[in-house]
């Protein structure tokens, strides 16, 4: 006997998307993050789509993006301790390297977005933000500062 597909438009699936807006995506094989900055991160990221729609490899990418979203804001503050403009040597006002460092890793990190096309999840653009705005009801049925808050959770 085949297991039949849940329809899309259902009420059953909208719930089962619903109740996933809360499950967090767990790490694929091999992967670790180092500190809770890290995990902050990929939260919001794992966020960008629906927990059914990452496969394997795509979280194997985004944790290459995690990673460098961690170092940019590593780097990011030491600039702005530093500032962007120093003293070399000589004493000649040169541009902090850091500058330099922080695009190279926003450039990588836009290319493995990019290759992922995780700012896009649909082809047709009447669609493209639909996902995100159903995330975005969703959370805010949780928001203690909403009145929706005092809805029942699915458990």
């Amino acid at each position: 006997m085949h297991k039949r597909k849940t329809d899309k438009n259902t009420v059953e699936k909208m719930v089962l998307d619903f109740q996933n807006q809360f499950k967090p995506i767990g790490l694929p094989f091999g992967v670790k993050l180092e500190t809770e900055e890290e995990q902050a991160i990929w939260d919001a990221f794992t966020r960008a789509r629906a927990k059914d729609d990452w496969r394997s490899m795509d979280l194997i990418l985004l944790s290459k993006v995690v990673k460098l979203e961690y170092q940019i804001r590593q780097h990011t503050r030491e600039l702005d301790k530093a500032g962007a403009i120093m003293e070399n040597k000589r004493g000649t006002p040169i541009v902090n390297p850091l500058v330099s460092i922080i695009d190279t890793f926003e450039r990588r990190q836009l290319a493995v977005i990019r290759s992922m096309s995780l700012n896009q999840t649909y082809s047709d653009p009447r669609d493209l933000n639909l996902p995100a705005k159903d995330q975005n009801k969703a959370r805010a049925l949780t928001d203690e500062n909403s009145p929706e808050s005092l809805l029942a959770m699915p458990s």
